[in-house]
């Protein structure tokens, strides 16, 4: 992901901490979100004044500076409080479930994600451990697994257990 909310560079971002690197995700996302509705709202807006035979009127002007304006004000705000959260090191706000990682799950809980990404955070980090029977027996016993993978965490238990059968 291209981060152009804040001015990083690469290095940078990869210093980050988890936590901080999520917020700077999450603003991203949302910059992301601004930036297409308002492209949404002027292609719109561009139709109707084509369909309203007034392709050369100055309204299309008016209205493009008028939501620039909205969508860079709403920018600033996004960027003000992505600062303000990362100084602190921490979210205002929870997850879907209120959820934000701070649990002995051993990875990042961040409900942000695909739930494809989820899984493979998850994977990764039991298949870091070496011990097969071990590996299994721990997501068996993971209940923040349940909730956070859905229905990738039968895939994930069923892989794990292929892999323990092989051993």
């Amino acid at each position: 992901m291209t981060f152009d909310i804040i001015d990083i560079t690469e290095e940078e971002a990869e210093q980050l901490e988890t936590v901080q690197l999520k917020l700077l995700r999450t603003a991203q996302q949302n910059k992301n979100a601004l930036y297409h509705k308002l492209q949404q709202q002027l292609e719109e807006y561009r139709r109707v004044t084509y369909s309203n035979r007034l392709p050369n009127s100055s309204l299309y002007a008016a209205m493009e500076l008028e939501l620039t304006t909205e969508y860079n004000y709403q920018v600033e705000i996004l960027k003000e409080q992505l600062i303000f959260n990362m100084s602190l090191g921490e979210p205002t706000t929870g997850g879907e479930t209120g959820d934000t990682g701070n649990d002995d799950s051993g990875y990042l809980v961040d409900y942000e994600l695909s739930y494809l990404e989820r899984y493979i955070q998850v994977r990764d980090f039991y298949l870091a451990i070496e011990d097969p029977n071990e590996r299994l027996a721990l997501l068996a016993a993971d209940e923040v697994a349940i909730n956070y993978l859905g229905s990738y965490y039968n895939t994930l238990f069923n892989y794990l257990a292929a892999l323990a059968n092989e051993q």
